[in-house]
């Protein structure tokens, strides 16, 4: 189901990362002690075009924000599409402020009050609010794809003792849906490309 913003239209393509996962049950060090938002992790894409929704396109890594989202860590990727005019000049996300300034400010506020229609606080950000550098965020990426193959593999369900009941009945709910079906990967060293 398509999701509204009481708030309005978003300013940049809004989607996900396949084959990401944020654990509930992993605290990363610098997400205010918040657990991960059992879902993909999500892209905000700075291009030009406007991507048709469920539309897939390739992009280049530029930065990422630690959002908190109602005590969960939800981690926002700033990308840009590979093919945007803008992609050869945006390289990591300083460019993004010197070229396209307000830009990130602009992502950060979207997100700090997109609920407050809905009657919620505004979100707050972990890491002081600043918005990480490409390595930075292709380091989270590389934690989320291996916490989604550990669920389509099962393995995350076999280490599940330690974690409370709700947690564990989430991860396991998630480890026996169809996303098995969606592991491409034959040989357990093999890692995707970004």
């Amino acid at each position: 189901m398509l999701r509204e913003f009481k708030k309005g239209d978003i300013f940049f393509n809004y989607g996900c990362l396949p084959r990401t996962w944020e654990d509930p049950t992993y605290v990363h060090p610098d997400a205010e002690g918040c657990r991960g938002d059992n879902d993909p992790v999500d892209v905000c894409e700075i291009g030009l075009r406007i991507v048709n929704t469920g539309g897939i396109r390739p992009v280049k890594i530029l930065g990422i924000l630690c959002m908190i989202d109602e005590g969960e860590a939800d981690w926002k990727v700033v990308a840009v599409d590979a093919e945007d005019k803008w992609a050869p000049f945006l390289n990591d996300i300083d460019d993004v402020e010197k070229l396209l300034p307000g830009t990130l400010s602009a992502i950060r506020e979207w997100f700090r009050t997109y609920k407050i229609p809905d009657g919620k606080p505004p979100n707050v950000f972990g890491l002081d609010e600043k918005f990480m550098n490409k390595q930075y965020a292709l380091e989270i990426i590389k934690e989320c794809n291996h916490a989604w193959k550990d669920l389509i593999t099962g393995e995350k369900e076999r280490n599940l003792d330690k974690h409370d009941p709700v947690v564990r009945s989430l991860v396991r709910k998630l480890s026996k849906s169809n996303l098995v079906d969606l592991n491409p990967w034959d040989d357990e060293d093999e890692s995707p490309s970004f």
